[in-house]
């Protein structure tokens, strides 16, 4: 069975001027990225509320998250979708470790959506173990 992958693509950091909660009712003060951040402080500010797509959603297992320049900066394994009353999902998830670390600061081609979800089948994205110092795009031809 092919793993399904999503990305997201999150802008420049800002700070919430309302009240926002993850799944277990902690306070989210911001969202976005901005350089020098964590992976665990970029997942823990882009793994949701979005607006998806439910059936594929669900059969992601790898969340993949860009800077505004499409490149990455967070490899997580999803978990799960949790939903709340609008259908916002998040994802549960938790960082996908050294083995995906060959990703991050690539840059990943994706189409030119202004929707900021997009979602890739495991054959789209070259392997972690296939990328190398020099590769630039993570896109198979």
């Amino acid at each position: 069975m092919m793993a399904e992958i999503v990305t997201m693509k999150i802008g420049p950091r800002k700070i919430l001027d309302y009240k926002e909660t993850d799944y277990e009712g902690t306070i989210i003060p911001a969202i976005g990225w901005e350089p020098g951040m964590s992976e665990e402080e970029i997942w823990a500010c882009s793994d949701g509320w979005w607006k998806l797509e439910p059936g594929r959603a669900v059969r992601c297992d790898i969340g993949i998250v860009l800077n505004p320049d499409n490149i990455v900066v967070c490899v997580a394994k999803i978990k799960g979708i949790v939903k709340r009353d609008d259908m916002r999902m998040r994802f549960l998830g938790e960082l996908a470790g050294e083995h995906y670390h060959p990703w991050i600061g690539k840059t990943l081609e994706r189409n030119d959506s202004k929707n900021p979800i997009a979602y890739f089948d495991e054959r789209a994205i070259i392997a972690p173990e296939d990328v190398s110092a020099d590769t630039k795009v993570l896109n198979r031809k």
